[in-house]
């Protein structure tokens, strides 16, 4: 008895995992179906738009498939799909878009660029922005003299 069950899982677990597979490659002839030979940045934000479940599917068609503005097209998918940025940024990390692409990506579509962030092993990249003047150079003094110094008189 426990070995036909043991059996009946084994195939259960197949069939859907074969089912699953089905559907992804289902899903992938959808989306090229729907984005042509050369989608243009309407049609794709279009479908984006129309089929924001699925955009980091899309995404992924759009970036390793086709020749788009990498930057446009992740914008696109990230507005249409803000919940799902994270996984769209990591989406556009594997098919080799540049971190500073992704996160102005990031900030054009209104998503903080903070939650996408890839952590470096030193931590998440920032850049130090001093907000003190420079001080003004120093001239002359209080003694000493000598040739070439600015009197302050």
């Amino acid at each position: 008895m426990k070995t036909s069950a043991t059996i009946l899982s084994i195939i259960s677990i197949a069939f859907s995992s074969l089912t699953f597979a089905f559907n992804k490659q289902e899903q992938h002839d959808f989306i090229k179906s729907q984005l042509g030979n050369n989608p243009s940045e309407l049609i794709y934000q279009n479908i984006l738009q129309a089929y924001p479940e699925l955009a980091p599917n899309i995404l992924s068609v759009l970036l390793n498939q086709y020749i788009v503005n990498n930057q446009k097209a992740i914008e696109s998918a990230m507005r249409s799909a803000p919940n799902k940025a994270l996984e769209i940024a990591q989406i556009a990390r594997d098919a080799g878009i540049s971190n500073e692409d992704i996160t102005l990506a990031a900030l054009l579509a209104g998503i903080d660029p903070t939650l996408i962030s890839e952590a470096s092993a030193a931590g998440v990249q920032t850049v130090e922005v001093n907000n003190a003047p420079p001080s003004p150079p120093s001239v002359g003094g209080q003694g000493g003299g000598g040739i070439g110094v600015i009197s302050p008189n």
